[in-house]
């Protein structure tokens, strides 16, 4: 089998999340952050014949850069990449793995649609400020998005309309967070200390938790 252009880039993408991934069997992968706090699903064109671990994930993705477009034969316990490299398979039990039951994500509470030029320019507004935070603010109108430094009330803000709203919240992220493929996002904000990305062109769903200073109605 070959993997096309647009998985391996998703592929990164995990790396960025977690450096282990557990391939299953089919189409459907899912990662989750080591401290249980991103979880991202997704389905791809491709569908693997077998179970198999992988547990550095950029150093896969290295060994499959050395060729260009690389056939894929998957072992028992190995992994043969063009024809010369043989990759070897992890332990499944030395790997962080998402749990095998699906979550079951709370009723959505308000929402908007993040633009990947919204996101983008946000994200570069916050590295340049040297800010921390990714705040999405509800003041009962109209939703922001806002990086700034929820610790430190004179710091610099940036901040861009994206939404509408009859409820009043500030939902906190960390940047470090949020590590979204390219693209726009449906969005889905709760009270219960989780909110869900949905990639608008594809199955790509993250579900990332809101940090403790987060507040939700009044």
């Amino acid at each position: 089998m070959r993997l096309s252009e647009q998985t391996v880039s998703l592929l990164k993408n995990f790396a960025s999340i977690n450096q282990n991934l557990q391939f299953k069997t089919g189409n459907k992968l899912s990662t989750i952050s080591a401290h249980k706090n991103i979880l991202v699903n997704a389905e791809i064109p491709e569908s693997f014949p077998s179970d198999f671990a992988i547990y550095d994930l950029n150093k896969f993705l290295g060994a499959m850069s050395i060729f260009q477009d690389p056939e894929l034969e998957i072992g028992e316990k190995t992994m043969t990449v063009g024809g010369k490299l043989n990759y070897v398979f992890a332990d499944p039990s030395m790997i962080v793995v998402p749990p095998d039951k699906e979550l079951a994500f709370p009723l959505s509470e308000a929402g908007f649609v993040l633009t990947n030029a919204d996101f983008t320019q946000v994200i570069k507004a916050a590295s340049l400020l040297g800010l921390p935070h990714i705040c999405v603010v509800g003041n009962g109108s109209q939703i922001t998005l806002e990086a700034t430094d929820v610790n430190n009330s004179a710091s610099d803000d940036y901040k861009t309309e994206v939404g509408t709203t009859s409820e009043t919240f500030n939902l906190v992220f960390k940047i470090e967070n949020l590590k979204l493929f390219a693209g726009d996002y449906n969005v889905e904000l709760t009270s219960k200390g989780i909110s869900k990305f949905t990639h608008t062109s594809n199955t790509l769903q993250y579900f990332i938790a809101t940090e403790s200073d987060s507040s939700f109605g009044a």
